[in-house]
């Protein structure tokens, strides 16, 4: 950013244009929710204009019931000076969906009120009005899922060794036959087909899945123009809503192991797979990302839980086979030749972050700027940041 003060608005010329007080901007810089651009050689607070759309993000979030220690941990790892108009369209559906819970909400009142007999009360009535609000909850929980989902991925398409990237590798793998039906499970943001759209052929079957709504959402938006090639549907890979025998090829393109019962979820693949049909899993082996476990270890404290940042050990490259070849026949495996070497401190905080474990909230701001000291030397002495790789899939086919 250009440090020519013409350029950045004082505390009080930032305040009176953006309808705001002193004393809000104060302390959201206090609670490191919002920090001024600059500061002159007073060390007064110097606010630019990109300022603005971060304070937007801020009082849109705050507009829709989200408290400050929600809107922070949510705003950490989300929007970028560059990705402006992504913020919006998050904002946008989040928004949307939060008045659709509004209405959900006074609807459950209104049939509470409209009981016939008032001597004789329907209790269920009010634990449906219960059960309504408390189902807001899961808009904090998507939203965060996807700033996650986008900050891991963002490491790799930023600092991969191999050019090529995985998602066009994998798709070259997958070898799809023309005219097949396919079902994908956990898609995300479905940044597979995204990378792939100018290769997907015209007479492919494809749906989409999560067990979030607010992913098959941002897939939508992700795909754009082209979300209406694609079929989407909310699907629990423990329980799929389809006949026996529905699918050419199903994939679950790294999420076999976030499920709790991945025997249950391969019985239900290998249900709705068609006789001959073919099974992709992808997912990590050992030593992935081993050195961000390293740094996370050397910064642990007592509130950090490594033990469930790393997840991936219920179906791994190394333990994957031992449980497909209950259900499949078949099975090979083929790891991605890859590696990472990260210049930039901030991709991998927000990698660390974005992690299961408690790990955002065992850093108070001393320990996260030990964090930020070590990693800045690291990389001014080695030149860039090492990081593992080690990615590959399964291929497995349902021979009855």
């Amino acid at each position: 950013m250009n440090n020519n003060e013409s350029h950045f608005f004082t505390i009080g010329e930032f305040a009176e244009k953006a309808g705001v007080t002193l004393r809000t901007l104060r302390y959201y810089d206090k609670i490191n929710l919002m920090k001024p651009s600059s500061y002159n050689e007073a060390r007064h607070r110097l606010y630019s204009n990109q300022d603005f759309a971060r304070l937007q993000q801020i009082l849109t979030l705050k507009f829709i019931g989200f408290s400050l220690y929600e809107i922070k941990k949510i705003t950490e790892n989300d929007v970028t000076d560059e990705n402006f108009v992504k913020s919006l369209e998050i904002q946008k559906k989040i928004m949307k969906q939060r008045a659709e819970h509004t209405f959900m909400v006074i609807k459950a009142i209104d049939e509470a009120m409209d009981m016939e007999n008032k001597e004789n009360i329907s209790w269920d009535k009010f634990t449906n009005i219960i059960n309504v609000i408390n189902s807001d909850k899961r808009l904090l929980e998507q939203y965060e899922n996807a700033s996650n989902l986008r900050a891991r991925i963002n490491i790799h398409e930023m600092y991969s060794v191999n050019k090529y990237g995985w998602m066009r590798w994998y798709f070259d793998e997958l070898n799809l036959p023309k005219h097949c039906k396919i079902l994908e499970l956990g898609c995300g943001d479905a940044n597979l087909w995204k990378k792939n759209i100018d290769r997907i052929s015209v007479d492919l079957d494809i749906t989409l899945s999560d067990v979030s709504k607010g992913m098959l959402s941002d897939a939508k938006i992700n795909l754009g123009k082209k979300a209406d090639d694609f079929m989407f549907q909310i699907i629990d890979v423990q329980d799929i809503p389809y006949e026996d025998c529905s699918f050419d090829v199903v994939i679950a393109n790294h999420m076999l192991y976030h499920v709790e019962d991945i025997d249950g979820a391969l019985s239900e693949i290998f249900r709705v797979l068609k006789p001959g049909g073919y099974f992709y899993s992808s997912t990590v082996g050992q030593n992935h990302m081993i050195e961000i476990r390293d740094i996370m270890s050397k910064f642990k404290s007592e509130t950090m839980d490594i033990k469930s940042s790393d997840i991936t050990s219920r179906f791994k490259l190394e333990n994957g086979q031992e449980k497909l070849k209950k259900w499949f026949h078949n099975i090979e495996m083929k790891r991605y030749e890859d590696n990472l070497i990260v210049t930039e401190v901030a991709p991998i905080i927000d990698y660390m972050f974005s992690m299961p474990g408690n790990v955002r909230e065992s850093f108070n701001s001393e320990r996260l700027h030990e964090l930020n000291k070590y990693l800045k030397d690291k990389i001014a002495t080695e030149g860039g940041i090492y990081i593992t790789k080690d990615t590959g899939f399964f291929k497995a086919q349902k021979t009855s």
